[in-house]
């Protein structure tokens, strides 16, 4: 039994040494998807909703999905002696999160808020330019969502 724990132990330990330069993106993503998850469940709670343990489970799903890929793509990145290029993938889908949770942020935070506050007025403010101005920057991103909704309407 002690083997395991030797084993398992030295197993994260090579991990973690490995994912040491893009430790403060993992902080990042922890920080990120604790803000959601507390966010959303502040929403949950104060517009009376029930919990559902289904959900959560759901978003830890997802979060460790998320990490796992993007640690499997900095450690391939760096297996192939690719390291800048790794670390600027790995960037990349930092942002990427970074917009699309953040929005959701936004979206539930405004759901907390006394709608004639004045801290609703700026979440509103912040939210509409995450959701609508974003998009006319960058058309890639414009895109997806043409996208996504002609694939919505055409089944």
């Amino acid at each position: 039994m002690d083997s395991i724990k030797l084993v398992i132990t030295s197993l994260l330990a090579n991990i973690a040494g490995l994912l040491f330069p893009i430790r403060n993106d993992i902080f990042g993503l922890v920080l990120l998807f604790s803000v959601n998850f507390f966010v959303g469940l502040l929403a949950d709670v104060g517009n009376r909703k029930e919990w559902s343990f289904r959900k959560a489970f759901r978003f830890f799903r997802d979060a460790t999905i998320y990490f796992v890929m993007v640690a499997s793509i900095y450690m391939l990145g760096r297996l192939k002696g690719e390291d800048v290029a790794a670390v600027h993938c790995v960037s990349f889908m930092i942002y990427v999160a970074i917009y699309f949770y953040g929005t959701n942020i936004l979206r539930n935070a405004r759901l907390i808020t006394n709608e004639h506050s004045t801290l609703y007025r700026i979440l509103d403010f912040l939210y509409y330019i995450m959701s609508l101005r974003v998009l006319e920057r960058y058309t890639c991103l414009k895109d997806y969502f043409d996208y996504e909704k002609h694939d919505e309407n055409c089944c």
